[in-house]
Order: structure tokens, then C-alpha cells, then sequence
């Protein structure tokens, strides 16, 4: 079984534009509630799935050159988005919608200028 290097990683708007060098990338994870469905005559407890939460994805780049604009904190419409995991011809990419909660961008003596992206996903996450 062949493993995937994270190195080649790429953060893309849907629009195709590159957001910056990739040097770190977390996912919250997916959840949804479960409602019980219960009644006195069952023996078992029973249960529907609920509302999903895509929850929320953390990308830290190195700065490129100027911030695309749509990644605007606390637009009221999602942007679609797509990870490239393993770069071009390997791994595989996650594609999804969500808001842009922040922008934090963070600068020091004799270092690389990073921004972190804080994304809440407002869709599904489709691995291709």
C-alpha cells in the first residue's frame, strides 16, 4: 500500500486561484446529531440521523502575493474550495463549499508571511 506525501499540497478557490504554499491543514471532522425515535414499545432504542455539521477546516499558507478576494471573513455566501492532497497525479482532492470565518495573517523578523484561514464547510465533502 502506497502512503501520500503531503508535500505538493494545494488550496484552490473554486474559481481556480491559488491561495498560497500550503504548510498545514486541519479538519475538525463531519458530525450530526441523532434523534431518538423511541417509543414505549420498542425493546431497542432507535435513532434518525439529524442535521450534518460539515464542520470547520484550518489552512495555513505561506503568503504568495495578494489575498484573492474572496476570501473575505464574514461574507454571507460559501465559497467552493479544493484541497489537492499529494500534488498533481498523486493523493486526492477534497472539494467543498464554506464561509470564511477569519483571515489571520501573521509576519516576523526574518520569516515568510503566513495566513491561516479558518473555514466553517457548509456542504459536503467530496474525496475524489
Amino acid at each position: 500500500m502506497a502512503v501520500i506525501s503531503s508535500t505538493g499540497t494545494t488550496f484552490i478557490t473554486g474559481t481556480g486561484d491559488i491561495i498560497g504554499e500550503v504548510t498545514a491543514i486541519s479538519f475538525s471532522g463531519v458530525s450530526a446529531t441523532e434523534i431518538e425515535t423511541s417509543n414505549l414499545a420498542d425493546n431497542n432504542k432507535k435513532y434518525i440521523l439529524g442535521t450534518v455539521d460539515g464542520g470547520t477546516v484550518e489552512v495555513t499558507v505561506n503568503a504568495i502575493g495578494s489575498i484573492p478576494s474572496v476570501l473575505v471573513a464574514g461574507d454571507a455566501t460559501p465559497t467552493a474550495f479544493s484541497i489537492r492532497f499529494g500534488g498533481a497525479g498523486a493523493g486526492y482532492t477534497a472539494t467543498f463549499s464554506a464561509f470564511v470565518q477569519s483571515v489571520k495573517p501573521e509576519a516576523g523578523v526574518d520569516q515568510v508571511v503566513k495566513n491561516t484561514y479558518t473555514l466553517q464547510i457548509s456542504s459536503l465533502v467530496v474525496m475524489s
